[in-house]
């Protein structure tokens, strides 16, 4: 991330129920991330380099959205 330039922009994944999936941050700021699952997570992230691990646990589909943006990252389809 660097400013409002975001990548992934839009990725399609699959994530079985439960499934790890890791998150890799190079960013020039510190923000969140929102994922729309049920329940709703939130991911705080900082300026630098870091990964974070998410599952979900309800089938569907989930965005995950940079909150300061609104972009949505990833769309995952959870199986």
């Amino acid at each position: 991330m660097r400013g409002a330039n975001i990548e992934p922009n839009g990725a399609s994944l699959d994530l079985a129920v439960g499934e790890t999936l890791t998150l890799a941050f190079d960013a020039d700021r510190s923000g969140e991330l929102h994922v729309h699952s049920r329940p709703e997570q939130v991911i705080p992230f900082q300026a630098g380099t870091s990964t974070v691990e998410l599952a979900v646990d309800n089938p569907g589909a989930v965005d995950i959205e940079e909150h300061d943006t609104g972009i949505v990252i990833a769309q995952l389809e959870v199986r």
